[in-house]
């Protein structure tokens, strides 16, 4: 019965991996009723992302115009989609909302799983909108018709781009341990509001853990210059690897916490933090280090192990590269032809690009086929079939390799002969990761404080997690 949902969701979750260079860290899915709570930055691409990481098949909950449209309203039907009444989209409709609450129950009650996000739109904000109710009162309006023997779990998710609006920049999805809400039963039954508020909360912790979370939009360059630096100072990361998105997560959390801390305790700190990495991150722009960062030294056993890993490999793939870039350059730049035509919001841009490049890679598969079966009849189209989408594959990532090579290489020779300048960053990383240890100290040493129930405790000390 799943198998027409699952293949639909399988084929989108495939493109939006394509994308993006998708990480996926957490445990998996448990079995049984399941509601999977996500964070909301990115319009419809963060379901496509949830399906793609998920091991099981979940009903997605959508707002109800979307099921309206000519081309998205019948996918979501086929796999099982459930309209969501907003006020915002037509308040005349909110009574339908009784039919979404008992779907959803249903599908849970049969041991299903359903996918929500509670900040009720997508956005680009810093941190997580304020949430709404409706998951929790979808959990335990389950586990109360079910006698509170369901056994629900509720997972948080949460899904951080790089740069949402760019093709094959980095995401992180992380998947939270799941939690239950059956403990809330006597809470529920004297005051319902009361059991949904709490459940919320947990949910909101749950997505905090899984999210970054900055007051600021600036803090997110400081986070992720600092971090950068920092684990290279400190030779925990070697110099220019480019690391994934999620592996760097846990890192990134600690250090907006540290921002989040200097703001509330120390906020002239932060204004001269904020410009001394400013300092670095514009050196570091205009000598285009990129991802990576700026080698202390360059000696010769390193740089002749690069040249024969790296470089050697991508010139005996030329040949296969340039044959995949003549198939596939058009659909290459079709997405953003037809962003500059459609110029649509800033929300939806990514969105706009995937199905555009979607639509492109369908239609010139078909025309390779249907040229390979004028040319040589049934083998060469399906020769053709599988060898398309692999060398448009192969070449894309011959084309990211390629490029990391020659911003490595463009380096390189920039400092050449400037020692002056490896010098410098040596300095102000040196600087920088000596004043990120005694700020992450001082943090630790009051939570200690706090913990240890000392005098003075700031009745604002939760501040700096939100």
């Amino acid at each position: 019965m799943d198998r027409i949902p699952r293949l639909i969701t399988g084929i989108m979750g495939g493109a939006a991996a394509l994308f993006y260079r998708v990480d996926r860290h957490g445990p998996p899915l448990p079995d049984g009723p399941l509601v999977v709570t996500a964070n909301h930055p990115n319009s419809l691409l963060d379901p496509l992302l949830v399906y793609r990481c998920s091991e099981r098949f979940t009903r997605p909950l959508g707002r109800a115009p979307l099921f309206d449209q000519r081309i998205l309203g019948p996918l979501l039907h086929a796999i099982g989609g459930i309209p969501v009444y907003r006020r915002q989209d037509d308040p005349e409709a909110m009574h339908r909302n009784v039919e979404m609450f008992r779907a959803v129950v249903d599908v849970l009650l049969e041991g299903g799983a359903i996918q929500i996000y509670p900040e009720g739109k997508s956005h680009s904000g810093t941190q997580l909108a304020a949430l709404r109710t409706g998951a929790a009162r979808i959990a335990l309006q389950a586990e109360a018709a079910a006698g509170w023997r369901l056994g629900l779990s509720i997972v948080p998710v949460g899904i951080t781009y790089s740069r949402k609006e760019l093709a094959r920049t980095a995401v992180a999805v992380r998947f939270g341990t799941a939690f239950g809400c059956a403990d809330l039963k006597e809470t529920y039954r004297q005051d319902p509001v009361a059991a949904v508020r709490e459940l919320t909360a947990r949910i909101e912790a749950g997505l905090r853990g899984q999210t970054l979370n900055l007051t600021d939009h600036r803090d997110r360059v400081l986070v992720e210059v600092a971090e950068q630096l920092y684990v290279r100072q400190r030779r925990q990361v070697p110099w220019r690897t480019r690391e994934r998105l999620g592996t760097r997560f846990p890192r990134l959390q600690r250090f907006a916490a540290g921002v989040e801390w200097l703001r509330r305790t120390a906020p002239g700190e932060l204004r001269a933090l904020r410009r001394k990495v400013g300092e670095y991150a514009e050196l570091g722009e205009r000598l285009r280090v990129g991802e990576g960062d700026v080698p202390s030294r360059y000696t010769f056993a390193p740089v002749a192990r690069y040249v024969v890993v790296r470089v050697i490999p991508l010139l005996l793939a030329l040949p296969f590269a340039l044959a995949g870039a003549l198939l596939w350059a058009p659909v290459a730049r079709f997405p953003g032809f037809v962003v500059r035509r459609t110029r649509p919001d800033y929300e939806i841009t990514a969105t706009h690009k995937l199905i555009a490049l979607m639509s492109g890679v369908v239609a010139a598969w078909a025309l390779w086929i249907l040229v390979g079966y004028a040319i040589g009849g049934p083998w060469l189209a399906l020769t053709g079939a599988a060898l398309a989408p692999a060398s448009g594959y192969a070449t894309l990532r011959w084309v990211e390799v390629a490029n990391e090579v020659r911003e490595d290489a463009s380096l390189f020779l920039r400092l050449q002969g400037r020692p002056d300048l490896r010098r410098r960053f040596a300095r102000l990383r040196t600087e920088l990761a000596r004043i990120f240890d005694l700020v992450e100290q001082r943090r630790r040493d009051e939570e200690l404080h706090h913990e240890g129930g000392g005098d003075n405790v700031s009745a604002g000390g939760g501040e700096g997690e939100g």
